[in-house]
């Protein structure tokens, strides 16, 4: 019988190793490839298989604790405010560049932070549950706007403040504010927003102010407001305001909370004081409610005040103006309806209810030219009614039509408004 030699069953041993080796290899290759293909064509699911991983198609990722959630840079960020913490929302606002956009998350939680704004900054918030994307501390403020940001734009934002205090939930020195889309809720003793110089642009917003102050507060400031809301349980807006201003399709109106309370009972709607005398303030579709002064306007410029209805209220507008063109307007009040106590007015076209001490009324300071207005007073007129020191000569209880004729605006066929010519935001 015929013995095989050893070695060769040696070397039949060793092939079938470099066999299973090689298998060994294509398979661990194949792995290798399969994880990595999975890792370029899901690169969000690469993160978590690779801690070391940084990139995110193409952005920053981190995984760690509370950070989870944000991705983006220094220019376009998103924050997840399910998880953010205070410390690194506050953080990443003061990273952000000049002329960046922050988007806030908030699904299930709101982030919460006092927010310092230095630079040009968009925040735009995404809140599928109508939370507040962001909800500041107790006795501090939502943002501080510094002048150095230019411009701020919160567009789609929820704001609230709780417990404000002394602090307004928003306030903004010698920089442009917009709020798009956006809701204040505010609870405290001062503003809910107070803007210093610069510009406010109000749009399709709303500002909700459980406050012994004023709702919104401008000092040195110009006003350009459309289609939006502003509630109070006091004052609504007080302004001064320097340039021309605009406000269009706003609802001033004073909230229910401390109805037949004296801590709301002598609050005004709208109170605007223009500072320099080059100034115009164009008032249109105004709708003032439940304050005991409607509309108050002084200082030195002039105003057109139209196509408005100041309803519930014991005085509707009082005006100091230089010029002021009250016209085609519907003012209800208990007491008097329209009070020139300086400067001169001109007066058309409105319909002016209830009233028992003056339909229009003029002062020793005050000039009226009046044109086709209709008054309707309150059915036991003023002879017996007791109202201040005024004089019952000067109170006027029947309907008055007569006045020195002028030229009303925009009452010819071809005549009309700025805002004719472009469509409304």
């Amino acid at each position: 019988m015929r013995i095989i030699p050893f070695r060769g069953f040696v070397a039949l041993a060793a092939g079938v190793g470099l066999l299973l080796s090689a298998g060994a290899a294509s398979a661990h290759d194949t792995s290798y490839n399969a994880a990595r293909t999975e890792a370029l064509t899901r690169p969000c699911f690469g993160a978590l298989l690779d801690h070391q991983l940084k990139t995110c198609g193409g952005k920053r990722y981190k995984t760690r604790g509370h950070h989870y959630g944000y991705y983006g840079t220094k220019s376009h960020a998103t924050i997840n405010c399910d998880t953010a913490s205070r410390a690194f929302v506050e953080d990443t606002v003061r990273r952000m560049r000049s002329g960046g956009v922050l988007r806030l998350v908030a699904k299930n939680r709101s982030c919460v932070g006092s927010l310092q704004i230095t630079r040009s900054l968009t925040i735009i918030g995404d809140s599928p549950s109508r939370l507040p994307v962001l909800v500041a501390p107790n006795g501090e403020s939502c943002l501080r706007i510094n002048p150095s940001a230019d411009k701020v734009i919160l567009k789609n934002v929820l704001l609230s403040s709780a417990r404000g205090g002394q602090s307004a939930c928003i306030y903004a020195s010698n920089s442009e504010l917009t709020l798009q889309n956006s809701s204040v809720r505010y609870e405290g003793e001062s503003a809910a927003v107070h803007v210093a110089g610069g510009r406010f642009n109000l749009i399709n917003s709303y500002i909700v102010a459980r406050t012994r102050s004023v709702a919104l507060a401008l000092n040195g400031s110009q006003l350009f407001a459309e289609q939006s809301g502003i509630t109070s349980t006091a004052d609504g807006v007080y302004a001064t305001l320097n340039g021309d201003s605009h406000i269009q399709g706003v609802t001033v109106q004073q909230l229910a909370d401390w109805k037949g309370f004296e801590r709301g009972e002598d609050a005004v709607g709208l109170e605007i004081r223009l500072d320099s005398a080059d100034s115009i303030l164009s008032i249109d579709d105004l709708k003032v409610e439940h304050f005991a002064e409607g509309v108050v306007l002084s200082g030195a410029g002039e105003a057109l005040l139209a196509n408005s209805l100041i309803d519930f209220s014991k005085h509707g507008i009082r005006s100091k103006l230089n010029r002021v063109r009250i016209i085609d307007n519907r003012i209800l009040s208990d007491e008097i309806a329209i009070n020139v106590d300086g400067g001169t007015g001109f007066i058309g076209k409105n319909y002016i209810a209830k009233v028992r001490t003056a339909g229009i009324l003029a002062t020793a300071r005050g000039e009226i030219r009046a044109v086709d207005n209709a008054i309707d007073p309150a059915p036991e007129g003023c002879p017996n009614l007791k109202w201040g020191d005024l004089d019952p000569a000067q109170r006027v209880c029947t309907p008055w039509y007569r006045g020195s004729e002028f030229d009303i605006p925009a009452n010819a066929v071809s005549q009309y408004m700025f805002s004719d010519y472009w469509p409304r935001i």
